[in-house]
C-alpha cells in the first residue's frame, strides 16, 4: 500500500470512527422519538430489529460466503459461551440506558460514558497488572471526586450511571476475548437474547397494546432501532482498525459530550453541584487525554 493509499485509508477510518461516536452521541434523540413506547418494548424491539440489520451488515462487509463462515465459527461452543456472556451484559447496559433516556436522565447517562475511559485504566491496573502513570492517577482521583460530588448533587450515589458504566466495561472486556467481527458478534448476541425479547414484548402487551401495532409510522420508527444499533457498531469496527489507539481514545469523548449537550438542551436539571461534579470529571479526562498524546509523541 502506497503512502497516499495508507493516508486515505487512515482518513476514511477516522471519519468512520468519528461518525460512530456522533451517532451514539445523538442516540438519545432517536430514543426520544420513540418515547411513546414502553421501556420494555423499546428494549425488546431493539434486540429483534438488530438481527436483520446485523445480517445485512455481515453480507455487505464480508459477502455471503465469507459471512456464512464467520457466523458458523461464532457458534463454536466456547465462542458461543463467550458471546452469551457478553449478551447478558449488553442487555443490562441497553436496558439501563433506555430507562435513563426515556425518564429524562440523559445527563446522568452521559456521566457513565465520561467515566468509561478512566474505569478502563483502573480495570487494566487491578486485573491485568498494567502500569499506571502519574497523570492517570490524578485523572482517577479527580473522577472519583466528581462521582462523590455527583452523589451530593443527586442526594444519593449515581447508582444507575455507575451500573451503566460497569455493564459496558464488563461487556467490553468479554468481547475482547471473542475474536469475531462486530456484526457477527451482534447477531449472535441478539439471537441469544431473542427469547428474552419475546418475553418482554408479551409482558408489555399485557398492560397495553404494543406501540409497534399502532400505525405504520410508529412501526417504522421502532423498526429503525435495528440500523440505529448496527450502523454505528460497524462504522466503529471499520474505523478502529485504521486509526491509532490514541486517536480512538480521544474520539470516544464525542459521544458523552453530545449526550450531555442533548440533556441540557432538553432542560434536564443542571445544578451548581452537578456542574462541579462534571468539571472534576472533565479535568480528569483532560489529564487522561494529555497523557495519551504525550505518550503517543514519545512512543
Amino acid at each position: 500500500m502506497t503512502l497516499d493509499a495508507r493516508e486515505l485509508d487512515r482518513r476514511t477510518g477516522f471519519i468512520a470512527a468519528a461518525s460512530a461516536y456522533v451517532m451514539w452521541g445523538f442516540l438519545p434523540l432517536y430514543l426520544k422519538l420513540i418515547s411513546f413506547a414502553d421501556v420494555r418494548e423499546v428494549l425488546a424491539q431493539r434486540i429483534v430489529w438488530a438481527i436483520p440489520a446485523a445480517l445485512i451488515a455481515i453480507a455487505v462487509m464480508s459477502g455471503l460466503r465469507k459471512g456464512a463462515g464467520e457466523i458458523t465459527a461464532a457458534f463454536h461452543p466456547r465462542m458461543l459461551a463467550t458471546l452469551i456472556a457478553s449478551a447478558a451484559f449488553i442487555f443490562m447496559n441497553w436496558g439501563l440506558y433506555v430507562y435513563l433516556v426515556l425518564h429524562e436522565r440523559v445527563i446522568e447517562s452521559s456521566l457513565a460514558y465520561f467515566l468509561s475511559p478512566l474505569v478502563s485504566v483502573a480495570i487494566g491496573v487491578m486485573f491485568f497488572r498494567e502500569r499506571i502513570t502519574t497523570p492517570q492517577v490524578v485523572a482517577l482521583v479527580l473522577a472519583l471526586a466528581g462521582v462523590i460530588v455527583q452523589g451530593f448533587a443527586l442526594g444519593a450515589p449515581p447508582w444507575m450511571a455507575l451500573a451503566l458504566c460497569a455493564t459496558w466495561q464488563a461487556y467490553a472486556v468479554i468481547r475482547k476475548r471473542a475474536q469475531v467481527p462486530a456484526a457477527v458478534g451482534l447477531l449472535v448476541e441478539c439471537l441469544a437474547l431473542a427469547p428474552v425479547a419475546v418475553l418482554l414484548l408479551g409482558w408489555a402487551s399485557e398492560e397495553a397494546p404494543l406501540a409497534f401495532t399502532e400505525g405504520a409510522g410508529r412501526a417504522v420508527l421502532i423498526a429503525l432501532a435495528g440500523p440505529v444499533t448496527a450502523i454505528p457498531l460497524v462504522a466503529f469496527t471499520f474505523g478502529a482498525r485504521r486509526v491509532s489507539f490514541t486517536t480512538l481514545g480521544l474520539l470516544q469523548f464525542l459521544a458523552p459530550s453530545l449526550q450531555f449537550a442533548t440533556g441540557v438542551a432538553f432542560g434536564e436539571p443542571f445544578t451548581f453541584l452537578r456542574g462541579v461534579s462534571f468539571a472534576l470529571i472533565w479535568a480528569g479526562l483532560g489529564f487522561f487525554a494529555w497523557d495519551a498524546l504525550r505518550r503517543a509523541r514519545h512512543g
